[in-house]
Order: C-alpha cells, then structure tokens, then sequence
C-alpha cells in the first residue's frame, strides 16, 4: 500500500510542471551562437522558471488570483524582464525582453 502512495504522488508531481517549447534569440551586435530561451511553470506552486542557455534568469511566483507579474533578471550583464499573462483558458504567455529588446513569447497551456 505504502509503495501505491508512492508511486501516486511521484505522477501527480510530475504532471504539475508545464514546459514551454524553447526559442532562440540572437541579441543585437552579437556575433555568438543563438542564446536558447526556456521556460517552466509548477502549476501546484505558480512558480515561472524562465531559463537562458539552461541557466536560470527568472524564478518567481505568479500572481495568485490573476496568474500574471512582471519579472526581471540579469544574463550575461544584461537586464532580462518578463512579463507574463494568464489568459481566461489559463494559458499563461510571458513576453521576455533582453535589454530592451523583444527575445522570446513562452506560452504554458
């Protein structure tokens, strides 16, 4: 019986994280590689976790009862903002901005 809980609790966890498909983003005057953008969401906590060649940028909580907030952080010594919105099918999409500049749209169904 002990091992059923278990194992109920491991796929309930599992299935509380949304992930977004990743995108890739060149910033201006950069002669690199593309910078992959990535996001999650723990729907049981409404935590966004928004990632930046796999390094985290942005880890924040969601606004409880709209599911929205504005969010900033920093890669690479540039200022990273998101903003993201739960719209009424609670779809969020973050919009995330690498200085200034439009990078990437998340969307977490």
């Amino acid at each position: 019986m002990k091992n059923v809980l278990i194992a109920s609790m491991i796929v309930l966890l599992a299935g509380c994280t949304t992930i977004a498909p990743s995108q890739t983003y060149r910033p201006a005057n950069y002669a690199g590689a593309a910078w992959d953008i990535s996001g999650e969401m723990d729907d049981s906590h409404g935590m966004v976790i928004i990632k930046i060649n796999n390094e985290i940028v942005i880890n924040h909580a969601l606004a409880a009862w709209t599911g929205d907030g504005e969010f900033t952080g920093y890669y690479k010594n540039k200022p990273v903002t998101a903003s993201c919105i739960t719209d009424g099918t609670n779809t969020t999409h973050c919009f995330v901005f690498v200085n200034g500049e439009k990078a990437a749209t998340l969307t977490f169904d």
